[in-house]
């Protein structure tokens, strides 16, 4: 009871910590990176085994990004000064058509280049995944849920019962189809189905609520060293209990396997991995002042770039694959090659489209 008393000590009644938070954008960063070297893996080298492909698939690439990019998001909402209903309405309807253009070049065209190649007609097929939830699609039905939760004003215990109700609506739902592959695009918006459903609404919207309830207590801490230096140890210990129970039971016990449609105990686990993350982020960046950090900052402000550049250089790569390697089984240094080389490349792309393109687009609107 102590050590919670202690944590209660870090926060006031004021808002005093309203800046910019380089442990988050950090976290972030360091998601950005976990995410694209897990994604050559599960595009490029599906097949690849070994303890370390295990390590970056589901660890690195699992609990280390999306929850931690969807938990950032809650945060950013509640410290963001465009946060009003409208505001968030117009983020919400952006990213859903961002999400839809994004798989025209991710899905549709790769696929139709590949049925050209191989006169495969699964290739054919899959350019219905032009309507695949992906991150994109989520993270704009969560914008818009959170303009109806800011609406209604709820108090943070209300936020978090609608969290918990949606994790285990998502749970109770999983894998049920309607029989129909087209009509399964559509439902996996809100359930997972086994349609390229990768994060529907309901099994992952406790993470923004999580982190809009984070943020809304963040900005009371008087003593942000303290807060972390107690809570990043419990948080901590509780991850290394959750990790001891995926050895013996399997990664993400709780939900059968499915990281995309994970219930609440593996939700509650990742949460606390994510707190413990941005704690560990907080010390790297307190004894390491001199360091510069700024790519890692960098990908995090330039998140929503990076990720549509290198899911079209994936589908692009992926078809240079088909023609020339040929195999989906790549040793892990030359995928992890593959991804260094995509991050990189995806990054000074983004800044070049951020600092030029767009703005050269907006002066003529």
């Amino acid at each position: 009871m102590a050590a919670f008393a202690g944590i209660r000590a870090c926060f006031g009644n004021e808002k005093i910590n309203t800046g910019r938070q380089p442990e988050l954008d950090l976290a972030k960063g360091c998601a950005i990176l976990f995410m694209v070297w897990t994604h050559v893996f599960d595009e490029l080298s599906p097949d690849s085994q070994g303890i370390l492909v295990t390590l970056v698939r589901n660890i690195l690439g699992g609990p280390f990004a999306a929850p931690v990019f969807m938990i950032c998001l809650g945060i950013g909402v509640s410290y963001s000064r465009n946060n009003s209903p409208k505001d968030l309405m117009k983020r919400g309807f952006s990213l859903l058509g961002i999400g839809l253009l994004l798989n025209i070049f991710r899905y549709v065209l790769p696929d139709l280049a590949k049925y050209a190649i191989t006169h495969e007609s699964t290739y054919l097929y899959h350019t219905f995944s032009l309507f695949s939830v992906d991150i994109l699609q989520f993270a704009g039905l969560a914008f818009l849920f959170l303009a109806l939760l800011t609406k209604l004003k709820l108090n943070n215990l209300s936020l978090l019962i609608i969290g918990v109700v949606a994790s285990l609506l998502g749970t109770v739902l999983r894998g049920v189809s309607t029989g129909n592959y087209v009509g399964d695009q559509f439902i996996g918006f809100i359930w997972g189905t086994a349609s390229r459903s990768y994060f529907p609404f309901l099994n992952w919207l406790i993470f923004p609520i999580s982190g809009l309830v984070f943020g809304s207590l963040l900005k009371h801490c008087t003593d942000k060293k303290s807060f972390y230096l107690r809570i990043a140890p419990i948080c901590i210990g509780l991850t290394t209990i959750y990790l001891i129970l995926t050895i013996r039971f399997g990664i993400m016990f709780s939900s059968a396997g499915s990281y995309y449609f994970l219930g609440l105990l593996d939700a509650v686990f990742f949460m606390v991995l994510a707190v413990g993350f941005f704690g560990l982020n907080y010390a790297i960046l307190q004894m390491l002042p001199a360091v510069s950090f700024q790519p890692l900052i960098r990908w995090s402000k330039n998140i929503n770039a990076i990720y549509c550049i290198h899911w079209s250089l994936i589908g692009v790569i992926g078809i240079l694959m088909q023609l020339l390697i040929k195999s989906s089984a790549l040793p892990f240094w030359q995928a992890t090659l593959i991804a260094t080389l995509l991050l990189l490349i995806s990054d000074q792309i983004a800044i070049w489209y951020l600092d030029k393109l767009k703005p050269y687009f907006m002066r003529r609107l």
